[in-house]
């Protein structure tokens, strides 16, 4: 019998090796950062202050391309964790003073962002919308921040609004009541309608890439969704793989996906001048 009870001694003593070896590996697993479940109203700079880190350091360990894109129900890293392989704190709990407003006919997050001095970006991420064009008529939204927000005002140096004209094919830039700029531009085809409607710049980009078509687009600013899409103004654009110039020389005819499309100076001064949350006005 006493081969038997060394061969269970060696076993046991292998069994606990492999445990320790086991807990030894899921203490540095755990050492190197915690998740986070993304909740509404949450953004990554509430985040990465609740866990004491950086934006950055979020957006670098979770390879995030648009930190203004979340979603609820998202799970990040958060790198780093606490000393010793602890959980990181909870989030702190963000302040109430949100606001519920209810869909009627008509209504887009555009004009809802609008009206609350918001954007439809931030709405939509309060919301867990992964589509903000798909909104229907008695929906309960959450608007961060509570009560309607003060309008947005130009800083200094900055334009205060741009004003699109459909029929036209024309648009002004204001600063205050002078016009600062005022050129062709081009808006949607046939079957790809560009929208009426106030919006205010939503997102910022140098240049943005359409997937749809291939096309990269120069000095972008975002101002609504179209369906899981957003539209927005941008310079000539170019295919990503060749880079030869689409629509070169057709500024002023009708003749984009939706967007409005100005020419590569115009669209430069436009962009330097913007910021997010200024007006963007479309008219038929």
């Amino acid at each position: 019998m006493r081969p038997k009870v060394k061969l269970a001694s060696r076993l046991a003593t292998i069994v606990g090796l492999l445990a320790l070896l086991l807990a030894l590996g899921l203490g540095t697993a755990s050492a190197q950062g915690t998740t986070h479940v993304v909740k509404a109203g949450e953004t990554l700079a509430t985040i990465a202050q609740a866990y004491g880190t950086s934006v950055k350091a979020i957006v670098n360990a979770n390879g995030i391309t648009n930190p203004d894109l979340l979603y609820v129900g998202q799970r990040l890293v958060i790198p780093g964790g606490s000393s010793g392989g602890a959980p990181a704190p909870a989030p702190k709990p963000r302040p109430s003073g949100n606001t519920t407003y209810v869909v009627k006919a008509g209504d887009t997050l555009g004009k809802i962002a609008l009206k609350y001095g918001t954007t439809a970006a931030i709405i939509a991420r309060a919301n867990g919308l992964t589509s903000p064009n798909l909104i229907w008529v008695g929906m309960r939204l959450v608007i961060p921040g509570g009560a309607r927000s003060a309008p947005v005002s130009a800083p200094s140096g900055k334009a205060s609004r741009l004003v699109v004209s459909i029929s036209g094919q024309h648009c002004w830039l204001y600063q205050g009541n002078a016009v600062v700029g005022s050129w062709a531009c081009s808006t949607g085809r046939r079957g790809w309608p560009t929208r009426p409607g106030s919006y205010r710049i939503q997102s910022k980009l140098s240049r943005a890439y359409g997937s749809t078509w291939n096309i990269m687009m120069p000095y972008w600013l975002g101002i609504y969704w179209a369906g899981s899409t957003e539209n927005g103004i941008h310079g000539l654009p170019w295919n990503a793989s060749s880079g030869a110039r689409t629509w070169d020389g057709l500024v002023g005819t009708r003749i984009t996906y939706g967007c409005v499309m100005l020419s590569d100076a115009a669209a430069k001064l436009l962009w330097n001048m913007a910021y997010i949350g200024m007006p963007v006005i479309i008219r038929s």
